[in-house]
């Protein structure tokens, strides 16, 4: 079972036979050479383990493990959760895995971190990644080489308090697509960050595509038209794999234009502006020329026309650390200011082809963000022709500054009402187009004093976080300073403390979600998949292996060969999901060194042998 991972004495792979998912039963595990279960208190918490551990499908530590310097846990097609692990030993990421611990120090700076496969993580619950990275830096490893951020090491947000750290390699793919239903038929595996278009899809699959496998923690923009417009939707695999084996008619062989992109998992709170230290892990400023940092994603705004004329503007948004989303212009539907001032852009026709560059970018489309009755009709003619032009929309954004209740001549407005107006405003946008809001400028209003504006924020907020159709919110001080968050030595003021101490939740809560658009809300029911560990460390199991032939040298790096001479009708390499690869002998034997590490079957003439590439 196990050829090619035989280097440590004593091996144990998981089973999960007693039902549980209880790391520290021994009952869950076997000798890989045996079979026999470990002995009694073997595997306890808080005693060093000195033996191999190879883990797949889910298992669960609720207290610490312990590495030894000879203790090695190696996960395939699994996850590992947990709360901490300390010692000298080493962990092996392979195909499919990863590491999910709570604790506030859950790594041993000590420990070996070995990344075989991009695609895995290790998410750190209780560590920002400002301070995983000062920690950590030290401890990953991939190819025999320190992985460095951000070269070669992403270290994204998990929402308020947490980490995913992972390897950021070129040219990696975390999306495979078919070109028919189920998974079957011809397949290619898209590289991430690259918009692919047209005859550039891989495989010969323009217009060919009917079902697909995304991995989590990315997310897939799929569009008709190459240049992202069109029947098209956004796909985010936050927390779970992806998998649709059927695209509804809306995208079924329609898809000319994917983009896959990392996803950063962020809370709701962010901030108007480059401001620090508010315990928020996203902000915008209004331009494309901010950057994200290890503690926030940035958001670039495409501000006006200037930023959304042409390839190199579309280039510069793309090529954001971090950032899953554009902002639409603000508020273009002022003629005498802010964007609609210049380029006619207050006129809808004129905003509407700008925008429409913006879908090149492959990212989540935010529509522009209007003063607040535009809503209800710039934005509602804006996005009436959207429609029509097949120009997606993802995501409302809308200002709010309580304009309409006289506030020059209400100074001392009771909270509530403001609070009220607030809730009615928002709810009535939501009405009309029915998709998820940011609300990216909003205060109580700059004639009103700070008194009013504190206890505003003080309803507003749990407001913001219990509405589930609100996606982010950034509170906007008035640029009158009655209500700034820092006073002039630099301290917080009391909204500042206000802002800062307040708890955020998830942006996207949904382990995986199928974003609605103003072109499509249709979604799509995903299955849970179940996971045999027998199956996930050799899943052609239904397949006969053959013995009588040796598959040399086994493992390998480069090239392998087989010691049988008849004529070759049938060659193909299949992964560990299934997906056929085929190929041809060349005279220094079959090339693998294309492959990812890992187990492998050979099909030679129907016949299959396993090999791994290492």
């Amino acid at each position: 079972m196990f050829v090619g991972l035989i280097s440590y004495a004593q091996q144990y792979q998981w089973t999960g036979a007693s039902g549980d998912i209880d790391f520290f039963n021994e009952l869950n595990w076997k000798d890989t050479s045996t079979s026999e279960i470990p002995s009694n208190n073997s595997i306890n918490p808080g005693e060093n383990i000195e033996f191999e551990l190879f883990i797949s499908c889910e298992v669960s530590a609720e207290n610490e493990i312990i590495l030894g310097e000879n203790g090695r846990i190696t996960i395939i097609n699994g996850e590992l959760s947990g709360d901490s692990i300390n010692g000298l030993g080493s962990i092996i990421l392979g195909e499919s895995s990863y590491l999910n611990l709570e604790n506030s120090y859950p790594l041993h700076e000590g420990l070996s971190i070995i990344f075989e496969s991009n695609k895995s993580w290790i998410r750190l619950f209780n560590v920002e990644p400002n301070t995983a990275y000062y920690y950590y830096h030290d401890n990953f490893v991939q190819e025999n080489q320190l992985l460095s951020y951000p070269e070669n090491l992403r270290i994204d947000n998990f929402y308020n308090n947490g980490s995913i750290i992972r390897p950021n390699q070129e040219n990696n793919s975390f999306l495979t697509v078919f070109s028919e239903y189920n998974l079957n038929g011809e397949f290619a595996n898209i590289s991430t960050n690259d918009v692919h278009i047209d005859d550039s899809i891989s495989g010969n699959l323009n217009d060919d595509i009917s079902s697909f496998i995304l991995k989590k923690g990315y997310m897939a923009t799929f569009a008709e038209n190459n240049d992202g417009s069109g029947n098209s939707k956004v796909f985010i695999a936050t927390e779970e794999d992806i998998v649709i084996e059927e695209l509804s008619n809306y995208l079924n062989d329609k898809i000319s234009f994917i983009r896959v992109i990392p996803w950063n998992w962020v809370s709701k709170k962010g901030t108007a502006g480059d401001i620090q230290y508010l315990n928020n892990n996203w902000f915008y400023k209004w331009s494309n020329n901010g950057n994200s940092d290890l503690d926030r994603e940035y958001s670039p705004m495409a501000w006006g026309k200037g930023a959304a004329d042409d390839d190199n503007d579309i280039e510069i948004i793309k090529s954001k650390y971090k950032s899953t989303h554009v902002l639409g212009f603000n508020e273009p539907d002022d003629c005498n200011g802010q964007s609609g001032q210049y380029g006619n852009m207050c006129v809808v026709d004129t905003s509407l082809t700008y925008y429409k560059n913006l879908l090149k970018s492959g990212l989540r489309m935010v529509s522009p963000a209007c003063r607040q009755d535009a809503v209800f009709g710039w934005l509602n003619e804006f996005n009436s022709k959207a429609i029509e032009e097949n120009i997606r929309i993802d995501v409302i954004a809308v200002h709010w500054y309580d304009w309409g209740s006289n506030p020059q001549n209400s100074p001392n407005a009771n909270p509530q009402d403001i609070f009220n107006r607030f809730v009615n405003y928002i709810e009535s946008v939501h009405q009309i187009y029915g998709l998820p809001i940011w609300i990216t400028e909003f205060n109580a209003n700059r004639h009103r004093n700070e008194w009013v504006h504190r206890q505003f924020l003080q309803l507003a907020l749990p407001f913001l976080e219990e509405t589930n159709y609100i996606e982010r919110y950034s509170f906007f001080p008035p640029t009158s300073q009655v209500a700034n968050f820092f006073n002039s030595n630099n301290n917080f003021t009391q909204i500042g403390e206000l802002y800062n101490e307040f708890t955020s939740t998830k942006s996207i809560p949904e382990t995986r979600y199928v974003s609605s658009s103003n072109l499509d809300s249709e979604s799509y029911n995903f299955e849970q998949i179940e996971c045999n560990p027998d199956d996930e460390f050799l899943s052609i199991n239904s397949l006969e292996l053959d013995d009588e032939i040796i598959v040399y040298p086994n493992p390998s790096s480069s090239y392998i060969n087989i010691n049988y001479d008849e004529e070759i009708w049938k060659l193909q390499i299949i992964n560990m999901k299934g997906e056929k690869i085929n190929i041809e002998r060349s005279i220094n034997g079959i090339d693998i060194s294309f492959l990812s590490k890992g187990i492998y079957i050979l099909n030679f003439n129907n016949r299959f042998f396993k090999f791994v590439k290492n």
